[in-house]
Formats: C-alpha cells, sequence, structure tokens
C-alpha cells in the first residue's frame, strides 16, 4: 500500500544554475548532491519498451528540502539531457507549488530579484469555502512553479 509521497523530480538542463536559483533566488535549503553511473543505472532509469534502450547512465542528482518536502534535481550526462518542451499542456507535465503567507511580499522579492510572473495574482474559490490567491513563475529550465496563499476556511 502506498503511504505516503517521498520525493519530487525535476529534470533539468544545467544543475548549477538550477541550485543557484532555488537556493540563492528562493532560498530553499541543499539537501545533498551526487553524481551517480554505473552500467546497469540505464535500464532501471528508462526501463526496456519505451523506446530508451540504454542500460548504462551517468547522471548528477541534487537534492533540496523545500519545507520538510524532498525534490531532486538531475542532469544527465549520458544519455545527454533535453530541454524541456515548455508546454504544460503535454500529458506528463508538472509544476511545483509554493506554499507562502503573504503572496504579495513573496511575490515583490522575487520580481526584485528578476523573476518574471506570467500574470497577475489571480484567486481560487474551492468548493465555496477554501480561497486560494496563486500566481504562476518559471524556473530557468522554464519548469512551471506556482505560489500559493491559502486563506483559512470560512465557518
Amino acid at each position: 500500500m502506498i503511504t505516503g509521497v517521498h520525493h519530487f523530480s525535476f529534470s533539468v538542463q544545467d544543475i548549477d544554475r538550477t541550485l543557484d536559483f532555488y537556493t540563492k533566488v528562493l532560498g530553499v535549503k541543499l539537501q545533498s548532491r551526487a553524481r551517480n553511473k554505473y552500467d546497469t543505472l540505464g535500464t532501471a532509469l528508462f526501463g526496456t519498451k519505451w523506446g530508451l534502450n540504454q542500460e548504462h547512465a551517468d547522471l548528477e542528482l541534487a537534492v533540496v528540502n523545500i519545507g520538510g518536502t524532498r525534490v531532486e534535481f538531475i542532469e544527465y550526462k549520458d544519455p545527454a539531457n533535453q530541454p524541456y518542451h515548455m508546454n504544460p499542456s503535454i500529458a506528463g507535465s508538472a509544476h511545483l507549488c509554493f506554499k507562502v503567507d503573504d503572496i504579495e511580499g513573496t511575490r515583490k522579492k522575487l520580481e526584485e530579484a528578476g523573476v518574471e510572473f506570467h500574470g497577475p495574482i489571480q484567486s481560487f474559490l474551492e468548493e465555496g469555502k477554501i480561497e486560494w490567491k496563486w500566481c504562476y513563475f518559471r524556473d530557468p529550465d522554464g519548469i512551471i512553479l506556482e505560489l500559493v496563499e491559502q486563506k483559512q476556511a470560512w465557518d
């Protein structure tokens, strides 16, 4: 039985650039960094029936801790990494959402650091009881990131 989520993972083009953004701009903590390279890693990662028949693999992996959640970033060396397609409507695309207490203040600080947002802060009313304020931006690889400020449920 599944008991929870262990981590999330994103492939990136340049792990140093990614870590600079997440640690220096967003202020998350680097937990670990390693290089994985061995003959059977490709089979374990890619399987054999999806057209990626490569037994070996070489990758650099960094783990950050975001509020107790483990997020892994992987830069593939072999096979060579490919750029993100940038289209969130393609199946398998993902985004990472950060909880914040003050969305306006957080957004202002990120904008001052050079982050560009997709548009203004939006509002969403979930089941008529819980209001979310949210907005999207992207990391250096184009991975969509979201800020959410969620107000307490109304009585």
